[in-house]
């Protein structure tokens, strides 16, 4: 896959648990407003995760399959392989997609561990939502007015729900949603678009191989997420939960051109 076009942050710039605690919590949230993505380094385990989560969300979301303190361990369970909606735990690739797209209101965070490293593969895929929008609004505007339909998809099961895939907020801003498998159903309109999206999203892919101890904190929100297949005992540990206000995360995201002079009511 091509590298983004979207300035994602270098790989040098890497906060630990003290600099998020202390002089670098600024920068750390002004780069995580500005790409939707934070590098963490020498994270020491399980309690540097959760103290790390601590600093950037108020509470930790349990996801379905979390520990009693929130965190989930992402690692090949030998029962998962081949089962809707569990990808994650097994050792195939993770189709890229935002975290928990069946709810009303998704988390807003995610953090992303490494504890222990793939022997081959299990490379971490980082999509910025905000270079899709912009190619998809140049090129095929016919496609983002079709997926940023209200009802244009509907995730989850028999308690999902429908949503825009880009969905237009208020104050030119956007929200990003999506899954890749059978518990993502798309409108009419919306599905004969999903080949300029699939382009759009893989044009815009980059890899990361996450060493032991570094980590990701991603903007649900607006970046998606996956995995290639690996090998080895590759495990992860995952933190969600809604943005801190000292983030000062205003909903979705910046379009990625200029606002209007007086811009337009959000459809969503």
């Amino acid at each position: 896959m091509s590298s983004s076009r979207t300035a994602l942050p270098t790989a040098d710039e890497e906060f630990t648990l003290g600099a998020l605690g202390a002089d670098g919590s600024e920068r750390a949230a002004s780069v995580l407003r500005e790409h939707g993505l934070v590098r963490l380094g020498r994270l020491g385990g399980r309690s540097d995760v959760l103290d790390t989560a601590a600093l950037l969300m108020p509470a930790l979301w349990h996801h379905r399959d979390a520990d009693p303190d929130g965190l989930t361990v992402i690692r090949d369970t030998g029962r998962h392989e081949g089962r809707v909606g569990f990808a994650g735990l097994g050792r195939g690739d993770l189709a890229l997609h935002t975290e928990c797209a069946q709810l009303p209101r998704p988390p807003r965070l995610m953090l992303l561990a490494c504890a222990r490293a793939a022997e081959e593969g299990g490379e971490s895929l980082v999509v910025d939502g905000r270079a899709v929008l912009a190619e998809l609004a140049t090129f095929h505007p016919a496609a983002l007015e079709a997926l940023s339909a209200p009802r244009a998809a509907y995730f989850g099961g028999s308690d999902g729900h429908f949503a825009p895939v880009l969905e237009h907020l208020p104050e030119g801003r956007w929200r990003l949603r999506l899954r890749q498998d059978e518990l993502a159903r798309f409108s009419p309109e919306a599905e004969a678009h999903l080949p300029a999206l699939h382009r759009a999203v893989e044009r815009h892919t980059i890899r990361m191989r996450l060493a032991c101890g570094q980590g990701l904190v991603l903007d649900n929100h607006r970046l998606l997420h996956g995995r290639t297949g690996f090998t080895g005992e590759r495990l992860l540990l995952r933190a969600l939960g809604q943005a801190h206000c000292s983030l000062g995360l205003d909903p979705g995201f910046p379009a990625p051109w200029p606002a209007p002079a007086s811009a337009p009511a959000g459809r969503g």
